[in-house]
């Protein structure tokens, strides 16, 4: 369960390699940028299918912006429409957010933490409606997909952030445990930048 930063950071804490690190640290750099020049800072998150690695990064984006109080919004897309899979929703579920869902064949869910509202989550496209079409970063979670769009029409800038997919995990008896070991890596990484963030706007 997170309760408060300390039990965050215990949980959270797979060691990020420098590689990584300088990512992470070129968007913090573009959203205080952002902030900066008087814009809401926005972050499209984007793989194939939209039902695995850019649910998990929008929704812990998401969840440390809040927490952080960043004032920073996050999406996500794909370049396929298809449906979040049950076991993003179960990890998260885990961790003591409430989720409720509305079934149908690309369910939406919706996420509270403590009676706030995370936003609503179902696969999409990455130029849906719901997501912005001008002025935000597109931050590739997967292979495939920045293989796909060399450009991301409306960005501003583009990000290459990729994770291990969880799906080759799936019907094995190691679907859970790599589930979550995704989920905690993006996890662990989120909460480095939006820290990070804040105390650049300290």
């Amino acid at each position: 369960m997170l309760t408060d930063i300390k039990t965050i950071d215990m949980i959270f804490k797979m060691e990020i390699s420098d590689k990584r690190t300088s990512v992470l640290n070129e968007i913090v750099r573009y959203i205080f940028k952002t902030k900066s020049e008087n814009k809401i800072p926005k972050l499209n998150f984007i793989c194939t299918h939209n039902s695995r690695r850019s649910q998990f990064c929008q929704f812990w984006a998401t969840f440390f912006s809040k927490y952080y109080n960043t004032k920073c919004e996050a999406f996500s897309g794909g370049t396929v429409e298809t449906k979040v899979n049950k076991s993003v929703m179960n990890n998260i579920r885990n961790y003591g957010f409430d989720i409720s869902f509305k079934e149908s064949n690309n369910p939406i869910y919706s996420i509270k933490f403590k009676n706030q509202n995370l936003g609503n989550y179902f696969s999409k496209l990455y130029h849906h409606f719901e997501n912005p079409k001008s002025g935000f970063a597109a931050i590739m979670t997967c292979s495939d997909a920045e293989n796909d769009c060399p450009l991301i029409k409306g960005s501003e800038v583009k990000f290459s952030l990729q994770y291990e997919d969880p799906k080759q995990y799936d019907s094995t008896k190691f679907q859970k445990n790599e589930y979550k070991k995704t989920s905690e890596k993006i996890a662990s990484e989120m909460n480095y930048l939006f820290k990070k963030l804040k105390i650049k706007n300290e």
